[in-house]
C-alpha cells in the first residue's frame, strides 16, 4: 500500500456514484450540500464529503474497494482491513491509489432501524426519513443536521463560518421538499 496521502484532489459530485459502484445510499454533505441547498456556491471547496449510515458502512466501503479506504480514529488514519467499522470511527477518507491523493471523505452517522443519532449527544435523534432529501437529482443532508454539526465545533474555520452564515441567511427563503425518486 502506498504511503498515506497528504494532499486533496477531490472528485466531482458527478463522480461519486461511479466511485461507490452499486452502493447508492450516500448523502452529499459539507460545503457542497450547503451550496446546492442555497443555490449559492460562493466559496472554494478543498474537499468533498458524503455521509452514510453506520449500518451500511461495510457495504459502501466494499463497493469502493478497501485498497483506497482509511479509517480516522483518535487522530490516526488506519488502512481499512475489511472488518466492521469500530464505534469510535466517524470519518473515513478515500484515496486515489494511483496519485496518492485524498479524493473523498465519508462521514458515518450512527443509526438503528428508524433513527439517526447525533454522536455528541444521543438524546438528539431524528428519523431516517428526515435525514436527507433530493435536490436537483442529488440526495443532500438535511441543512438542519449540517447546521447542528458545523455550529458545535470549538474552533470554526472561516469556511465553516461562511457555511453557517449562508444557511442562516439563505435557508429561510429556500423552499425545500423531497423529490420523488
Amino acid at each position: 500500500m502506498p504511503p498515506t496521502p497528504t494532499q486533496w484532489n477531490p472528485i466531482s459530485i458527478n463522480e461519486i456514484q461511479s466511485l461507490c459502484g452499486d452502493f447508492e445510499d450516500w448523502v452529499l454533505c459539507g460545503g457542497h450540500s450547503v451550496a446546492l441547498f442555497t443555490g449559492d456556491d460562493r466559496r472554494p471547496h478543498g474537499d468533498i464529503d458524503i455521509s452514510i449510515f453506520r449500518s451500511q458502512a461495510v457495504a459502501c466501503l466494499q463497493a469502493i474497494g478497501k485498497q483506497k479506504v482509511f479509517l480516522a480514529a483518535n487522530k490516526t488514519l488506519v488502512p481499512w482491513d475489511g472488518s466492521p467499522i469500530p464505534d469510535e470511527v466517524h470519518d473515513i477518507w478515500i484515496a486515489n491509489p494511483e496519485s496518492n491523493e485524498w479524493i473523498l471523505q465519508i462521514m458515518i452517522y450512527d443509526d438503528d432501524e428508524d433513527r439517526v443519532y447525533y454522536r455528541r449527544n444521543r438524546a438528539i435523534s431524528w428519523s431516517k426519513e428526515s435525514h436527507s432529501f433530493m435536490k436537483d437529482g442529488i440526495r443532500i443532508l438535511n441543512p438542519f443536521v449540517t447546521f447542528l454539526f458545523k455550529s458545535n465545533q470549538p474552533n470554526l474555520e472561516p469556511k465553516e463560518i461562511d457555511d453557517l452564515i449562508q444557511l442562516i441567511e439563505k435557508g429561510v427563503g429556500v423552499q425545500w421538499k423531497k423529490e420523488s425518486d
